[in-house]
């Protein structure tokens, strides 16, 4: 019976040795293996790119290291994506297909070869488009990695509105470069990648889909043109640009209007004043006023009135295309007024009360822009009470008979009124005007101002995020590590690890009353600056009022002489001064003069030397095909 059980054990002992050696080691042998794909494209092409060369690797390279091994303990990871154009749940599909394609490839190729497949599904590689650019000397990769570490959010489209800003960066410029240079590995290449280890245990995991975590973009760390590493995190250079402020851009917009070019509607002129409310030019208020006291031929016409509105307007469509103050406009008005009208024996006295939506337009014309054309109707109601008197007496003057001068009260009604009481046409001047091109530049101003606020934002989130996530990994691997040991010295490192925690939120507890006592101190100094600010500026002024009323003073001990001669001198300088600043004006009309000149000579000379190389290439086109027509050799 024992010369058995030996020879038995004799037989087993190789693939004892094996396992022990393979059990030994934590990876006997990895490798990756990488199939492109096509554009849009979920279908294994072996003739694409290289994909059968990679495959005949990879094959070779598995039945070299594991022809004999328990298909149980082996496990393959499939890694697949898509480029980050396009809309995310496309990108999330075409992911989890091609990563589908792959394990369905390894199946067919290796039949009852491995136990488990799991495929991560990375959706869009947003972090192989930052590695890439990183290490990249592009001229607007700063601007590009700040964009590209920026939260995500999707549009209507569902699409990234990262993708949005790339395709605009640098007026468009770089998106052909980012398409063909950086997209197209990530869209058409390395899509799908496997790798594989041996499993240490014995439990078998069934092939699943999984979504791979998403890497933290701001802590992955590349190398610098010197060859030095630093994280994004620590870098200085991705900052958004840093825009002066222009203060025309706040300078309140006002219109001076009047319908008397037109001839005052009938003979009731108006005047108005409307000004621009906030620096988003979106809401205005308007004054307006109606004025006529005409009376003719003794009393026996009279058009008598006086009227007075005001509204608030809200101006419609996208402001920062259009001038301030113009466009079309919606106003909620309310306004009143006192009547007296008379049209030879009849006559009516009334009070006008108003309220009505007003619905208008107001354009822009002239050189500068600086005329308006304002019109609009109001949609409301209005309440007039009013007194009719006639004149029923009859007098001889001549050979006719008028009626008396003096009017008889007659009755008094009210009368309500719902449609239109307000109808505007007019013409005014624009003070202070802000053109479209000032709100771009505030649009764009107010854009990288945002921007920089949210790229401070994230960077500080980052790197906080990054320090949280290495002490939590470090921690659960020291927990780890702890339980494999034997029982004495695992609880004398838990004793240590948990005084080391007591010990981390002690330290984080004091720095947080550190950076609050900080505060309080930079704030208390702040304030202190501001009081002597305050005080100096006092004592200025204090010095600039003695100065001033020693000069008047001075000014009264002189005589009308030494006055006329100091007066000639300050208009003297003056006419200098204004001297000045007219060459000045020449000096930069000629400048602009001078560069657009230039402008146009650079023009001139690339169209020049685009109608010769077209020229160039015409002739080289007739004589290749006079050469391939003739077979010239």
């Amino acid at each position: 019976m024992f010369r058995y059980i030996l020879i038995l054990m004799l037989m087993l002992m190789p693939e004892w040795a094996v396992a022990d050696a393979r059990n030994g080691a934590e990876v006997c042998v990895e490798d990756t293996l990488t199939i492109r794909f096509r554009l849009d494209s979920i279908r294994i092409d072996m003739d694409y790119a290289d994909n059968r060369a990679a495959w005949g690797v990879f094959e070779k390279t598995f039945m070299e290291h594991f022809a004999d091994a328990n298909p149980r303990t082996l496990q393959l990871d499939i890694y697949s994506g898509a480029s980050p154009e396009g809309p995310a749940n496309h990108n999330l599909w075409l992911g989890e297909n091609r990563g589908q394609a792959i394990r369905w490839l390894v199946r067919q190729q290796l039949p009852g070869r491995v136990g488990s497949i799991i495929v991560h599904n990375e959706g869009a590689r947003w972090e192989g488009l930052f590695e890439a650019i990183a290490a990249s000397d592009e001229p607007w990769r700063d601007e590009a990695l700040h964009i590209i570490t920026m939260p995500a959010t999707l549009d209507g489209t569902l699409r990234d509105h990262r993708e949005t800003k790339l395709r605009s960066l640098w007026g468009g410029t770089a998106w052909p470069v980012l398409r063909d240079k950086y997209l197209a590995p990530l869209r058409s290449g390395a899509t799908a990648i496997l790798s594989w280890r041996e499993r240490s245990d014995t439990v078998v995991v069934r092939d699943t889909v999984m979504m791979a975590a998403p890497q933290l973009l701001p802590s992955i760390i590349f190398a610098d043109a010197d060859g030095s590493l630093r994280r994004m995190s620590d870098s200085t250079e991705v900052a958004p640009p840093v825009v002066a402020r222009n203060p025309k851009l706040r300078q309140p917009v006002w219109i001076a209007r009047t319908n008397l070019p037109l001839l005052g509607f009938g003979g009731t002129p108006n005047l108005q004043l409307e000004f621009s409310l906030g620096h988003k030019d979106k809401w205005s208020f308007n004054i307006e006023g109606w004025w006529s006291w005409w009376v003719f031929s003794r009393n026996a016409y009279a058009n008598e009135m006086i009227y007075g509105s005001i509204e608030l307007r809200r101006w419609l469509g996208r402001r920062w295309r259009r001038h301030t103050l113009s466009g079309w406009h919606l106003g909620l008005a309310v306004g009143g007024g006192y009547g007296d009208l008379e049209w030879k024996s009849k006559g009516y006295q009334a009070e006008v009360y108003s309220g009505f939506l007003n619905f208008g337009y107001q354009g822009r014309f002239g050189k500068r822009k600086q005329w308006a054309f304002d019109m609009g109707i109001g949609l409301g109601y209005a309440y007039v009470p009013y007194r009719r008197y006639d004149g029923s007496t009859l007098f001889p003057v001549g050979r006719e008979e008028r009626y008396d001068d003096h009017l008889m009260w007659q009755e008094t009604r009210r009368f309500n009124w719902i449609g239109t009481p307000h109808f505007n046409i007019s013409i005014g001047y624009v003070f202070n005007q802000k053109d479209a091109a000032y709100k771009r530049r505030r649009a764009v101003a107010r854009d990288a101002a945002r921007n920089a606020v949210l790229h401070r934002r994230d960077i500080v989130m980052a790197r906080e995020r990054y320090e949280r996530d290495s002490i939590k990994v470090a921690q659960k691997q020291r927990l780890k590590e702890i339980e494999l040991l034997p029982r004495q010295e695992r609880r004398q490192a838990m004793a240590q690890f948990e005084l080391e925690q007591r010990e981390l939120k002690e330290r984080q507890r004091q720095e947080h009353r550190d950076a609050k006592y900080i505060a309080r101190i930079s704030k208390h100094q702040a304030k202190l600056v501001a009081r002597e600010t305050k005080a100096q500026t006092r004592a200025e002024r204090d010095s600039m009022r003695s100065e001033l009323k020693a000069a008047k003073q001075y000014w009264k001990t002189l005589t009308p002489a030494e006055r006329r001669a100091a007066k000639q001198a300050v208009k003297a300088d003056e006419r200098m001064a204004r001297q000045y600043e007219r060459q000045a004006r020449l000096s930069q009309k000629e400048a602009r003069r001078q560069a657009k000149q230039a402008r146009k000579e650079a023009r001139i000379r690339s169209r020049i030397a685009a109608r010769h190389q077209k020229n160039l290439d015409r002739m080289r086109f007739d004589m290749e095909k006079a050469d391939s027509k003739y077979h010239i050799k």
